[in-house]
């Protein structure tokens, strides 16, 4: 097994999802907005950790055609959850380019992404994904609970970072969780190697959110694809922040008066130079790196626990990668 013959896979899958995102027989203005979304780029991350968790199993040979829809149909919930992301964030960009809310309005921006939702369900029982079928609506539904709490939160100086555990698990470890357990099924793997794929899958969601935290911090806008402290400016609360107000003293005083300023929507270029320097002083950058390594480690565990599976090379890279100089 090698990277190139994922990527070799990974094609197929883009060839699946395309097909999922078809306009026949829709209005031409749904028709645009699925071809935005259909071309709308991305790493896909979720589609690869699929893949790569079907490989232990050993039906995966048969049902590599298989794996590859259920893959795009993965790569499909992950494009609905952005959708509606940037609605609530009302984000004028996503990955450099402008976001379909943006584009077209939050009306057409909310239909467009129940609309997937939908072609997933009506995918998953046309192409017999019975067995997976609960780990989608579970996972959808995660999803859904870590965006409340999210929410619920919003410019609320008293969130803990146990609140923040629980929404990313839902806003990103859920569905990297339910990309390594369902193509782990589908492959027919063991119930052990099931249950560590699925704890590699979560693992690496919760690393990959909280690098995304970091990033924030020491990227621009070019490197990011959005603009610096978007997440600040909306009121969410990332793990670097939280670990300040949970140091308190002048610290949090000078978070929680930047927070104001962000909420009443006065927060300057020169407020966002602020912000960084606190979160640096006062070790809330530190603390979450720390915290990224530990995800990292956790990760490699779960795939290190796997018996004769080939995986664990290029998993190791892709956590590898995602791995940031203190």
């Amino acid at each position: 097994m090698n990277s190139n013959s994922i990527d070799q896979e990974l094609s197929r899958v883009e060839e699946y999802y395309l097909e999922y995102l078809k306009s026949e027989g829709a209005a031409s203005q749904v028709g645009d907005v699925l071809s935005d979304i259909s071309h709308s780029g991305g790493k896909r991350i979720r589609p690869r950790l699929l893949l790569l968790s079907a490989r232990c199993g050993p039906l995966y040979e048969d049902r590599r055609d298989r794996l590859c829809r259920l893959a795009a149909l993965v790569e499909m919930v992950h494009a609905a959850s952005l959708i509606h992301d940037d609605i609530v964030d009302d984000s004028p960009l996503r990955r450099g380019k402008p976001t379909i809310q943006s584009k077209y309005g939050k009306d057409r921006a909310v239909y467009a992404g129940d609309l997937l939702l939908s072609r997933i369900v009506r995918h998953l029982f046309s192409d017999h994904f019975e067995d997976v079928g609960d780990l989608f609506g579970k996972a959808v539904e995660d999803m859904c609970i870590g965006e409340l709490i999210q929410m619920h939160n919003l410019f609320n100086p008293g969130a803990t970072v146990k609140e923040y555990y629980r929404s990313i698990y839902g806003k990103t470890a859920a569905l990297c969780r339910l990309a390594c357990e369902a193509g782990a099924i589908e492959s027919g793997c063991s119930p052990s190697d099931v249950e560590a794929l699925s704890a590699a899958g979560e693992n690496f969601g919760y690393l990959f959110q909280i690098r995304d935290d970091i990033l924030d911090f020491i990227s621009d806008e070019r490197e990011q694809g959005k603009p610096t402290q978007s997440d600040f400016r909306g009121g969410i609360m990332t793990l670097p922040v939280l670990y300040v107000l949970e140091k308190g003293g002048r610290g949090r005083e000078a978070v929680e008066s930047l927070l104001k300023k962000a909420s009443d929507g006065t927060f300057s270029d020169s407020d966002e130079a602020e912000l960084c320097l606190v979160v640096k002083k006062n070790g809330g950058l530190t603390q979450a790196m720390l915290d990224m390594e530990t995800y990292a480690l956790k990760a490699l565990d779960a795939i290190g626990a796997l018996q004769e599976c080939e995986t664990g090379k290029i998993f190791r890279t892709m956590v590898e990668a995602l791995k940031l100089s203190r």
